[in-house]
């Protein structure tokens, strides 16, 4: 039977704790709480946080659609532009874009990625 899937990290398949890829300033611990994970790999669904830190994604291994559930980030784009997302905020990152995330205090968001065909399932 199919059921509708909540996410919420007490229902979590998987949970991963660690450092901001790329750190630039800070400590910027991430939580990533996977909720839904496709058997293809390619789809995945969860919650994701962030404490104070800056850190740089090089290549956005998805094209991920995300909505910033609480606190604050300003994201920077290749070309030196910046969009701050708050509560409420949703939007798309490119498979394959090039952001440094700027966490003052903390930020959460709620995520889905979906994976190119060439490339590899979340890690």
């Amino acid at each position: 039977m199919k059921k509708i899937i909540c996410f919420h990290p007490d229902e979590a398949a998987e949970h991963v704790q660690g450092m901001g890829p790329n750190p630039i300033s800070g400590h910027p611990v991430t939580h990533v709480w996977r909720c839904y994970v496709h058997p293809s790999g390619k789809l995945t669904a969860g919650i994701w946080s962030c404490e104070g830190g800056t850190f740089e994604i090089m290549s956005h291994p998805s094209t991920e659609m995300c909505t910033i559930l609480e606190g604050e980030a300003v994201i920077e784009h290749e070309d030196g532009s910046r969009v701050t997302v708050a509560p409420g905020d949703s939007f798309v990152i490119p498979y394959g874009a090039h952001t440094i995330w700027h966490v003052e205090g903390y930020v959460r968001k709620s995520f889905i990625c979906h994976f190119m065909e060439n490339d590899g399932p979340a890690a």
